[in-house]
């Protein structure tokens, strides 16, 4: 199914950078950011379903102006054209693996390795493919989980096209429960589940947060994966940890290295500490664990190159 998207466009001094993306993120389908070179300023770009009202956009950045000297930089907003962005992307993709998990669409299926938990994308207008350095860092995430503990019951917050619920519902055998804000997101999850042979054990539903009963009656889970943008995520933290069961795990991605520590630190405030690190290409995820049954001593195991694992040991 094509969507009509619509793109904003700015180029924003860097200490502005991330309140102007967090206000964003309240209201775009997704936010990317980029240095430009030389500079310091940022080009951030959001997505929306609608031709998006500037005006809040407008107040906030003259708001960080404290000596009031500069005016605004200029937004841009323009349609995109229609476009099927994951059937589009699917064309052209490779499968991606990630630890166990081997993340492709149908025509590839006869490509996974014997032992490899299989995960089929189909074409559909939801984000998420297994591409996205956030994506495949959830999967290697949950692959360091499964080492230590086979969870019985996860949850995947945000879940776009399904591809971490499905990967949980398929190595683990056991009832899984996703939710996401948009939902074609959830049509697609549900389509992908079906696809997967996974449609038994997965549930989705349309949710902000966690406002919606199911998401109340199935809790506490014992991993709850999360891979959204920093904003939400801060916001949610509150939520998040009164929704996780003692000792359990917390995957949080969606995140620049630059966000990393203000994360931490919210989600820290609610009891859950760093267990593991993954780095790549600039992207990071987390793996937290509720402190109130382990405590870890932390060791930082250094990597080479744009990508690798710190672990707290």
């Amino acid at each position: 199914m094509a969507e009509t998207l619509w793109k904003l466009e700015a180029v924003v001094p860097g200490p502005h950078v991330d309140p102007f993306e967090d206000t964003l993120a309240e209201h775009a389908l997704s936010v990317s950011r980029f240095e430009v070179p030389n500079t310091v300023l940022w080009r951030v770009t959001a997505l929306f379903q609608a031709p998006p009202d500037l005006d809040p956009f407008t107040t906030l950045l003259r708001s960080l102006d404290d000596a009031g000297a500069h005016p605004p930089p200029p937004m841009t907003v323009s349609q995109v054209p229609e476009t099927d962005w994951v059937g589009e992307s699917l064309k052209n993709l490779k499968p991606v693996t990630a630890g166990r998990f081997f993340v492709c669409g149908r025509h590839d299926a006869t490509k996974a390795p014997a032992n490899a938990i299989r995960v089929l994308i189909e074409a559909g207008p939801a984000f998420g493919t297994g591409h996205h350095e956030t994506t495949r860092g959830c999967l290697l995430a949950l692959g360091l989980v499964s080492r230590r503990y086979r969870p019985r019951r996860p949850l995947d917050l945000g879940c776009g096209s399904g591809v971490l619920a499905i990967a949980m519902a398929k190595a683990w055998r056991v009832p899984t429960v996703a939710s996401d804000i948009d939902p074609a997101a959830v049509r697609t999850t549900l389509d992908n589940a079906k696809l997967n042979g996974a449609a038994e054990r997965l549930r989705a539903v349309t949710a902000d947060g966690f406002r919606h009963g199911l998401l109340h009656n199935t809790a506490p889970y014992d991993v709850i994966v999360a891979n959204i943008l920093a904003g939400p995520l801060r916001k949610l933290a509150p939520a998040l940890a009164r929704h996780l069961s003692r000792g359990g795990y917390v995957i949080l991605s969606g995140l620049l290295a630059a966000q990393e520590r203000e994360v931490a630190v919210a989600f820290g405030g609610h009891g859950l500490v760093r267990w593991r690190r993954i780095a790549l290409n600039g992207r990071v995820t987390l793996v937290l664990r509720d402190q109130r049954q382990v405590k870890c001593r932390q060791k930082s195991v250094a990597t080479s190159g744009r990508q690798g694992y710190q672990r707290d040991l």
